[in-house]
């Protein structure tokens, strides 16, 4: 089992202008909700509860992928994305390290911040997903966005495909608040990645707009 799959009140995490709800599967930088993928997510997770720590990648890919054969290239293809996501780099801030030969460690000061019911009050309802949540930023993917959104109107099905880490989720939530005026009833973004079972997906989109509301 991933190991975000925590229950509701689990400790915030907060190092720089970053809060990680792990309970959530929710990262926000200022108030802002930072779009990554699920597996960068579970990766954020696992490095941070562990921060100061080295994690190999072994670890890391049996708890992302549990039960799954992945080539390691797929690791540091979501290490990029998460790297990108936390400014890892950019003016001497430093995140995530690689240590050559035996994994990768958490670098940055990480405090306990209050429960997630004690901040409650602080995470509104879209960074709750019940719509989609505002994008931090989007930086070159405006283009694609919208030609997305106008083959919506032509058809109710647009498949994003491509290797992980590319920034799909990225897209698709910029769809999802680009095409949110144009329908009665607005939109709202599910997250499937989770679910293995297909007869699950009509709950989970329930309890979404239920969370949405």
């Amino acid at each position: 089992m991933a190991e975000h799959a925590l229950p509701p009140g689990g400790p915030t995490l907060q190092f720089g202008s970053f809060r990680l709800l792990p309970a959530q599967h929710l990262l926000l930088d200022g108030d802002m909700p930072v779009v990554i993928g699920s597996r960068a997510m579970d990766i954020l997770i696992a490095l941070v509860r562990r921060a100061g720590e080295v994690v190999s990648k072994d670890d890391l890919i049996a708890q992302v992928w549990p039960g799954t054969f992945v080539d390691e290239t797929n690791l540091r293809v979501q290490l990029s994305s998460l790297r990108r996501a936390l400014r890892d780099g950019r003016d001497g801030t430093r995140c995530i390290i690689t240590v050559p030969g035996r994994g990768y460690s958490f670098v940055a000061p990480v405090v306990d911040g209050p429960s997630n019911d004690d901040r409650s009050s602080d995470v509104d309802e879209p960074t709750k997903y019940g719509a989609a949540a505002p994008l931090a930023s989007v930086v070159g993917r405006h283009d694609i966005i919208n030609r997305i959104t106008s083959q919506l109107a032509g058809g109710r099905f647009v498949t994003l495909v491509g290797p992980g880490g590319i920034g799909k989720t990225t897209v698709a939530l910029g769809v999802t608040r680009v095409a949110g005026g144009s329908y009665r009833d607005g939109t709202m973004f599910v997250d499937l990645a989770p679910i293995s079972n297909p007869r699950l997906v009509p709950g989970a989109i329930a309890a979404q707009h239920s969370a949405g509301r």
